[in-house]
């Protein structure tokens, strides 16, 4: 490579940040980095997941810095997609005040009929205290709900879109 093309991509790395970091995890597949080179607090790894009972894949968001997402991180997911129907029972409470608001129906009982997974945030060391969400849409809504966990509990709907 010639020095005008090492001073041009030094130039443009410049003005347009480095390419992001992407690497293959032996379980998640292909994770793309979102965060600097200087370790932060919100650092994460991106990643969609394919789930037989999805109609889409989804969202996975690993909280962890360069060093990529531990064990602990997997087992995490793994036992969330484990069972669906756990995981949205967990988000329920949460979500219940806000459904009938915001749909102009009367939840039926199976989610599946309202809400589409659409993501899975990791915590941090795939601690459950630490905090962690699970998005879904809400076609009748035209909304997205999404379930914020602090110590292990929900603690409030973000709902956007």
């Amino acid at each position: 490579m010639t020095q005008g093309c090492v001073l041009f991509n030094k130039l443009k790395q410049l003005i347009f940040g480095a390419p992001p970091l992407e690497k293959h995890h032996e379980y998640f597949g292909r994770i793309l980095f979102m965060g600097s080179d200087l370790p932060a607090v919100d650092d994460c790894w991106e990643n969609e997941q394919e789930l037989n009972s999805a109609r889409e894949p989804i969202t996975v968001l690993i909280n962890a810095g360069v060093e990529g997402p531990s064990i602990e991180q997997v087992n995490f997911y793994k036992e969330c997609i484990s069972d669906l129907d756990q995981l949205f029972e967990k988000c329920w409470p949460i979500f219940e005040p806000d459904f009938e608001q915001w749909t102009g129906k009367k939840f039926n009982g199976n989610w599946s009929d309202y809400f589409k997974l659409m993501s899975i945030e990791i915590p941090k060391d795939g601690n459950l205290n630490n905090n962690w969400s699970v998005g879904y849409y809400v076609d009748a809504a035209n909304h997205y709900f999404t379930a914020q966990f602090e110590n292990g509990l929900p603690k409030y709907n973000e709902i956007d879109g």
